[in-house]
């Protein structure tokens, strides 16, 4: 009982430094990715009338260069419905596909990198329904679009998702302009 008493030094030895329990993101997947995204495209100027809103889906293909920089193709469609006052034309669908190719620049923050991202490529409607209206003289366009938006990495090394908006001009299409919202899931590989 007296040594138990007895007080007394305990010494320890840390061999190492304890691990961190945030996730490191050097150790996040680089290089070849994949996106999906789903969202909604609507149309400024003259084409806002007659198109409206419509459902648009979209895959990207990329390539992180640096993990501030990717290059990547872009495809992306939308679905529109006419509205031509009650003419015969009015409800009848026409789609948008488009592609591009875009640089993107990241802010990684931890988990969570800010996007801005540009880039040029073709855009096509589906029918001549806009011209035979006499809003467009034309089906196809060149496109030049912007955007920025938010990634969230979440605790998969592989994995992340997020939001972002961007602005499109169609100068071919009645000087046409649009403003997309997306989200997305991308797998890098």
């Amino acid at each position: 009982l007296p040594l138990l008493a007895w007080p007394g030094r305990v010494h320890a030895q840390i061999t190492e430094d304890p691990t961190n329990p945030l996730p490191n993101p050097a150790k996040f997947s680089r290089g070849l990715y994949a996106d999906a995204e789903l969202g909604s495209l609507v149309f400024l100027g003259e084409l806002r009338r007659p198109l409206g809103a419509g459902v648009g889906f979209g895959v990207r293909l990329g390539w992180d260069v640096f993990r501030w920089l990717a290059v990547q193709a872009h495809a992306f469609g939308s679905t529109h419905r006419t509205d031509f006052d009650g003419a015969p034309a009015s409800g009848e669908l026409l789609q948008v596909y488009q592609g591009t190719g875009e640089l993107k620049l990241a802010l990684p923050l931890g988990r969570v990198s800010l996007v801005a991202f540009g880039g040029a490529g073709l855009a096509h409607l589906s029918t001549n329904i806009l011209a035979v209206a006499g809003v467009t003289t034309g089906r196809t366009s060149p496109v030049f679009l912007g955007g920025a938006g938010v990634d969230y990495h979440p605790l998969v090394r592989h994995l992340s998702f997020g939001l972002q908006g961007s602005f499109a001009s169609y100068p071919q299409l009645s000087a046409a302009s649009g403003i997309a919202a997306t989200a997305y899931l991308r797998y890098t590989f």
